[in-house]
C-alpha cells in the first residue's frame, strides 16, 4: 500500500550488518549521520559511548554517504572488537537538499538525521542521535529512560545568543531553541506527524536556513520537545592547548565540540581525544594540521610551530594564513 511507503525509501541504497555474530537486540539505539570526512570522529564517539556504558546493550546505526571501504572496514573492526551491534545504512547519491543552505559551510550529511526516525521505527520507538563531534563521558541510562510519551524528542537548549536570534526568528519560545547535536527521538510521534517529509519540504523551500538542519528541526518540533540539562550536550569550545574537555562539570554525560575548532586539529588536540584516537582503528591516520577554511585555525597552527621552534613550518603556514585571509 502507498501508505506503507516511507519518504526515506527513495534514499536508502543498502543496509549492512557489520557484525554477523550480534543481532540487533532489545537494548538501546544510537544513530550517527556522516560522510567520509567525519568517519573517524564518529568512530571515536561510538567508542566513548561503549566505554562509559559497559553494562548497557546498545545498537549503533550509521547513516552515511560516500563512505570509503577503509573506513567501513574500521567500523567492522570496532563491531568485532567490542562485540556490539553496528548497522550501516548506505544513502544513495540522489539524496540532496537546498544547495544555497549548504553554501554556508554545512555538509549535506548533517541532514541525514531527517530520515533516521523513519528508517528505524520498525526497530525501536526511541533512538538517540549524536553528532560525530561528541564524546561520551558518562552513563546514558538516565537519558534512555526519559518519558517521551507525549514529546517528539528530548533535547538540550542552545546558548542565549541562539535563543535571541534563531529562536526569535522562527517564533520559538525563549529557552526552547535547541542544539541539534544531541536528540533523543520518539520515532512513533515523529512519523505520526510525518516530520521526515516536512523537514525536506522546509529545507528545500527556497529559503536559506543559517543553521540548516538545526533550524528546520526546531521549526517542525516547536513546543513538542522535552528539555534536558546541559549535562547531555555540554557545548564545549576549544582554544589552543586549552584541554577544555577536561574541565567540564563532573555531571556531564556528553561533550559536544562546537565551533570549527575540533580536537583532531593540531592546535586544539586534547588528552581525551588522544586517548580514544590512539586506541582506535584510525590511530595511524594523518590528522589535519588545522581547519583550512578558518583563518584563526591556520594562524594558531603557525604560532604553535614557532612555539615549538619549528620556524620553517611556522613561516610556511603563516604565509598560508595570510593568503587565506586576503582571499576572503
Amino acid at each position: 500500500m502507498e501508505n506503507d511507503m516511507h519518504y526515506s525509501d527513495k534514499f536508502l541504497k543498502n543496509i549492512l550488518v557489520l557484525n554477523k555474530n550480534v543481532q540487533v537486540t532489545e537494548g538501546y539505539h544510537i544513530a550517527y549521520c556522516f560522510d567520509d570526512n567525519y568517519a573517524m570522529p564518529a568512530g571515536l564517539s561510538l567508542m566513548s559511548v561503549i566505554e562509559n556504558n559497559p553494562n548497557i546493550a546498545i545498537n549503533f546505526h550509521l547513516f552515511t554517504n560516500n563512505l570509503s571501504k577503509q573506513n567501513l572496514a574500521h567500523f567492522e573492526t570496532l563491531a568485532k572488537q567490542f562485540d556490539c551491534s553496528i548497522t550501516y545504512y548506505e544513502i544513495d547519491s540522489n539524496f540532496s537538499v537546498n544547495s544555497d543552505t549548504l553554501v554556508l559551510g554545512i555538509s549535506i550529511a548533517t541532514c541525514l538525521r531527517f530520515i533516521v526516525p523513519e528508517v528505524l521505527e520498525k526497530i525501536t520507538s526511541r533512538v538517540l542521535y549524536l553528532d560525530c563531534d561528541t564524546l561520551c563521558v558518562g552513563n546514558l541510562e538516565g537519558l534512555f529512560n526519559r518519558d517521551l510519551t507525549n514529546k517528539i524528542a528530548a533535547v538540550v537548549p542552545d546558548i542565549e545568543n541562539m535563543q535571541n536570534t534563531q529562536g526569535k526568528r522562527y517564533g520559538i519560545p525563549y529557552g526552547e531553541y535547541f542544539n541539534a547535536g544531541v536528540i533523543f527521538f520518539n520515532t512513533l510521534l515523529w512519523n505520526h506527524n510525518k516530520l521526515t517529509e516536512k523537514t525536506f519540504q522546509l529545507i528545500n523551500d527556497g529559503n536559506v536556513y543559517t543553521f540548516a538542519d538545526q533550524d528546520v528541526l526546531n521549526i517542525v518540533m516547536k513546543e513538542n520537545t522535552l528539555l534536558l540539562s546541559s549535562d547531555y550536550n555540554n557545548l564545549t569550545a576549544l582554544t589552543v592547548n586549552g584541554n577544555e574537555d577536561a574541565k567540564v562539570n563532573k555531571t556531564t554525560k556528553i561533550i559536544h565540540y562546537i565551533t570549527k575548532n575540533k580536537p583532531w586539529h593540531q592546535p586544539y588536540r586534547t588528552n581525551l581525544f588522544d586517548y580514544y584516537f590512539t586506541n582506535s582503528p584510525w590511530k595511524d591516520m594523518l590528522l589535519p594540521f588545522y581547519n583550512d577554511k578558518k583563518t584563526s585555525s591556520i594562524r594558531a597552527y603557525a604560532k604553535l610551530m614557532f612555539k615549538q621552534k619549528k620556524y620553517l613550518s611556522g613561516i610556511k603556514h603563516y604565509i598560508i594564513y595570510l593568503k587565506t585571509k586576503f582571499k576572503k
